[in-house]
């Protein structure tokens, strides 16, 4: 994250907008590594850009309640805290999410499919959905809502919303079963092994 992106995400520049920016790129500048550091201790590799610039993003949205040095550095260390957090939080309920809809398709009924919980074919599903449908799906299983809370949330009726919740499951477990077939087709009918012949003499 370069120094000034949360500066220009955060509240518009006003007359001490410069000297304030200055300051949060000390504050920057003298933390990163260190949190940077403490970051990638705890999250995945992939997701620790972001939660690095979330919590640059948490101090300057928060500047005026920064404490002076040397009590800036344990501040900043408890929005780090948070923020990993957040994001372990987060991560739990993906891998969830991608259970729940895996046990669906492994108790589907029909085939009798190896569906990995945490495993593309399922990702891939959820990321192939309309978004209107992802989302009814992530309140449910994820966000742990109601189907009337749900669809209080996205402003439809109950009964829309149930439609639009089934589709999408539905919409998962057909997904998941085409993108696996060719693998079990493979298992159920091998491709036999050509023996070679002897050269004639």
């Amino acid at each position: 994250m370069k120094v000034h992106d949360a500066a220009r995400a955060g509240n518009p520049v006003t007359g001490d907008g410069g000297v304030r920016a200055q300051r949060f790129e000390a504050l920057y500048t003298a933390h990163y590594h260190l949190i940077a550091g403490y970051v990638l201790r705890r999250v995945a590799a992939h997701e620790a850009d972001d939660v690095i610039a979330q919590i640059f993003m948490v101090a300057w949205r928060r500047f005026d309640h920064v404490p002076a040095p040397p009590d800036d550095r344990p501040w900043l260390f408890g929005v780090a805290r948070n923020s990993v957090a957040d994001q372990r939080r987060s991560e739990r309920r993906r891998h969830l999410l991608r259970a729940r809809l895996a046990w669906d398709v492994m108790n589907d009924g029909s085939l009798a499919l190896p569906a990995e919980p945490s495993g593309e074919p399922v990702r891939a599903a959820m990321n192939a959905l309309r978004p209107a449908d992802r989302e009814a799906l992530e309140l449910v299983l994820w966000d742990e809502l109601s189907h009337a809370e749900a669809a209080s949330v996205l402003g439809c009726s109950t009964n829309a919303f149930e439609l639009r919740y089934r589709r999408a499951r539905a919409a998962i477990r057909e997904a998941v079963l085409a993108m696996q077939m060719p693998a079990l087709m493979d298992r159920e009918h091998p491709v036999p092994v050509q023996k070679s012949r002897p050269a004639p003499t």
